[in-house]
């Protein structure tokens, strides 16, 4: 029940990703912006030739493969976990592997990342990111949260001596 929550949370990622990147990249085929809510959210087309926040450009290939490591390792880490129930463990590690597999995807075909999401207020601008990008985040913030607040839970139920 574990692993299929998670692949199936992973694929829905996936898709996601993958969709909203064919829908987006049909509508910004002129390169221009398309501004939404005043422009607090644009899409706007942008290749990531490098990793996260645009950090290490021009290394595709060698994210595509540490990228695969992770993904890896995700899932063996979850495996290890044990039980038969999907946890929050589950949904923070499909999150995470749907997220880095539709960026993968991207790398291998591409040669870069394409992300299209882009918020701000004026000129003041946050980093473009796209789909799977929002996935590996929440992922992340989950597994914050579990390690936060579940170390409070464990230390609330210790027994007193």
């Amino acid at each position: 029940m574990r692993r299929a929550a998670l692949a199936l949370t992973a694929l829905l990622v996936v898709g996601a990703d993958r969709i909203s990147k064919e829908l987006v990249s049909g509508l910004l085929a002129t390169g221009s912006p398309v501004d939404l809510f005043g422009g607090s959210l644009r899409l706007i087309r942008s290749e990531n030739r490098g990793g996260l926040f645009g950090l290490f450009q021009g290394s595709a290939p060698l994210l595509a493969l540490l990228s695969m490591a992770v993904i890896a390792l995700l899932v063996f880490m979850h495996a290890r976990e044990g039980g038969t129930r999907p946890s929050l463990l589950t949904l923070s590690t499909g999150l995470l592997v749907g997220g880095a597999v539709g960026n993968l995807v991207d790398r291998l075909a591409n040669g870069f990342v394409f992300d299209f999401i882009d918020i701000g207020i004026g000129s003041t601008r946050f980093w473009t990111f796209n789909v799977a990008d929002m996935a590996i985040t929440s992922g992340i913030a989950l597994l914050v949260a579990q390690a936060a607040f579940g170390g409070v839970r464990n230390r609330v139920r210790a027994p007193h001596g």
